[in-house]
């Protein structure tokens, strides 16, 4: 079973962020995209770009068993884990 989840851009963080948004560099989406690749993740980025910056990513992973419900959260785990780690983490709801 493929589970995925979808992380849109956050529109209201960007509106407040103004010129600090100039700030976040344009490999750091990159870097988020190899640290989930890095745990077994498929990364889908949107090819809508708002700013430079990919309007939704989706997540995916192969999953089997009766675990499959346990690992819905386990996604967005992840994802929040590596995004607070690059400093991102409100970027992306």
């Amino acid at each position: 079973m493929k589970m995925h989840q979808q992380f849109d851009l956050n529109f209201s963080v960007m509106k407040g962020m103004g010129r600090d948004l100039l700030t976040i560099p344009p490999f750091i989406i990159e870097e988020l995209v190899t640290n989930l690749s890095r745990k077994g993740y498929k990364v889908l980025q949107s090819s809508a770009y708002f700013m430079g910056l990919p309007q939704s990513i989706t997540v995916v992973r192969d999953f089997t068993g009766p675990f499959v419900g346990k690992f819905s959260t386990k996604i967005r785990e992840d994802f929040t884990s590596i995004t607070k780690n690059l400093g991102i983490e409100k970027l992306f709801e």
